[in-house]
């Protein structure tokens, strides 16, 4: 891929100052080129002028290709293209200062303006701008195509200080889910890259991807990917419906245990499952472990890729055990905490409140994570006082350490413009656990409370703030592949005699269409009208000469 070299600038047209920065980027035939424009509101004079080009991430790249290729060239995957269409509706200016990189995935940084390009807009909203239709032009010139958006932003709109420029969905979207192109397995029954499956079928690997369908990924079955097709289930052998079906040959041996097995969406003969790799869980009298007596377990694998022991839980009100089996099923040990209520009492000796255990980061050999909250009076206000934490736990059931989960405000405005500050914030609202688990982040719920409004706010397993605010959205069978930061979406549908399921590339947040970083940071006041000038230059193809 061709180099290039981009010079960025900003110029104050009162005063003479000039900043340029000399920028290098990959030529990959199509560009946006970016002038921000600043006028006196009274003379119409312009002050400022910034200029500079833009990145569009690989990910879109990778993402419209695979799309199409498989999709409508290949026919075997979704050619559905409105996730992608999308990340161009609406172009955003923040203070973020992060820089430009074929790998920036999303908007970030606190908004100051933003519009939509496909339609005007006239209302007082304090951050709104809108889309210049006069201005706004397409022409093919020196074999380009040429589409510059013109917006503009009045004097009470878009005011602060912004440095980056991004492309992406709507406002309400940003924080939305993306479905990415499907992860198109082995297949026999659709060029969807989804499965279907009936179960009046007379094939055998059809009776087979339905059982799979119905009883491997539903909400009963605890599902751990450790890659985007294959990983482990926690399968309740007691369940005679999955175990004494006719549509696959359910082992005898493991019949009424609890069972950790492989799953490869390519395994269709065997409902997804490999039947000869599963282990039955015991108990201390090596007998099968109840089904009522565990919530959740995660094998621990060694380098080689082997099972080097099963760790899991049981948790029942206040109730809490630890198990760990041998890589055979043989409990190796047990602990439990009777009541942890009164176990994690606080300085103030007041209970613990349970929220949530997760168990996933004894995979990656770290402890167990356990999430909860206090809450004690303000005998001065009246006011109840929420103290958050994070314990992690050995499998003993003791205190390995504790992380201070604090929800905090950082460079956020959400906060400020929802009477949320760092004084009252722990009065506003109380952890409500953990929404999602990575390799390297945590997203905790808090819920709103005595005039608080709730969020979710990213840190890092050390406890450092990533994200301060997210809005609460939907998460949806959103499956994050273990001892990573990445993600899979399972689609799956049932009804009547018919069974459908698919997976999908995806990510927490949509990604941005493309991202610009000014040469220094850009201020507007509401002394000032702004026009921003975006075009996208997009190469022609010289095309097809007929030679062989």
């Amino acid at each position: 891929m061709a180099i290039k070299e981009v010079i960025s600038y900003n110029k104050d047209l009162i005063t003479g100052e000039v900043h340029k920065e000399v920028k290098t980027k990959e030529a990959k035939g199509i560009k946006g080129k970016v002038l921000i424009e600043l006028f006196n509101a009274k003379t119409k004079e312009k002050v400022k002028e910034a200029y500079t080009e833009n990145i569009i991430p690989d990910l879109i790249f990778k993402d419209i290709f695979l799309r199409y290729f498989s999709g409508d060239v290949l026919g075997i995957g979704n050619t559905n293209h409105h996730n992608t269409t999308t990340l161009f509706s609406h172009i955003y200016l923040t203070d973020s200062t992060k820089p430009e990189s074929p790998n920036t995935e999303r908007v970030v940084g606190n908004i100051i303006g933003y519009a939509q390009r496909g339609s005007t807009y006239s209302g007082v909203d304090p951050q709104r701008g809108t889309i210049n239709l006069s201005e706004t032009s397409m022409e093919i010139r020196n074999n380009k195509v040429r589409v510059n958006y013109v917006f503009d932003f009045p004097t009470h709109a878009a005011n602060g200080t912004f440095e980056s420029i991004f492309w992406s969905d709507s406002l309400n979207g940003l924080h939305d889910h993306y479905m990415g192109p499907p992860v198109c397995g082995k297949s026999r029954t659709a060029a969807t890259g989804y499965l279907n499956a009936t179960n009046t079928s007379t094939v055998d690997e059809i009776k087979a991807i339905y059982w799979g369908i119905l009883h491997v990924f539903n909400n009963m079955t605890r599902v751990i990917f450790t890659d985007y097709h294959k990983g482990y289930v926690l399968f309740s052998g007691s369940d005679t419906n999955a175990t004494n079906s006719s549509f696959v040959q359910f082992p005898e041996h493991l019949k009424g245990h609890q069972i950790i097995f492989p799953f490869d969406i390519n395994m269709l003969s065997t409902g997804f499952l490999d039947f000869s790799k599963g282990i039955a869980l015991l108990d201390e009298l090596g007998e099968p472990l109840p089904w009522h007596m565990i919530s959740g377990a995660v094998p621990v694998l060694k380098d080689n890729g082997e099972i080097d022991y099963i760790v899991g839980f049981y948790r029942s009100s206040n109730r809490l055990t630890l198990y760990k089996w041998s890589s055979v099923g043989v409990l190796l040990s047990n602990a439990t905490i009777e009541n942890m209520a009164t176990e994690f009492q606080d300085e103030y000796s007041t209970n613990f409140n349970y929220r949530n255990v997760f168990l996933v980061p004894a995979f990656w050999g770290e402890p167990i994570e356990l999430y909860g909250n206090h809450s004690r009076t303000d005998q001065t206000t009246n006011e109840i006082i929420y103290n958050n934490r994070l314990i992690r736990l050995n499998l003993d059931g003791t205190v390995h350490s504790e992380v201070d989960v604090k929800p905090r405000i950082g460079t956020s405005m959400w906060f400020m413009q929802n009477g949320m500050n760092s004084g009252n914030i722990e009065r506003r609202c109380h952890l409500n656990g953990f929404v999602h688990r990575t390799k390297t982040r945590i997203y905790l719920r808090y819920n709103g409370v005595n005039g608080g409004s709730s969020f979710v706010q990213v840190i890092t397993p050390e406890g450092n703030i990533v994200e301060p605010y997210r809005p609460i959205v939907d998460t949806g069978p959103f499956y994050n592949l273990i001892n990573t930061d990445k993600w899979v979406y399972m689609y799956r549908y049932t009804h009547s005699s018919t069974a459908t399921i698919g997976f999908h590339y995806s990510a927490l947040s949509k990604p941005c269409g493309a991202h610009t970083k000014l040469a220094s940071p850009v201020e507007k006041t509401d002394a000032n009208t702004m026009k921003v000038q975006y075009m996208f230059e997009i190469d022609l193809i010289d095309y097809l000469n007929d030679r062989y």
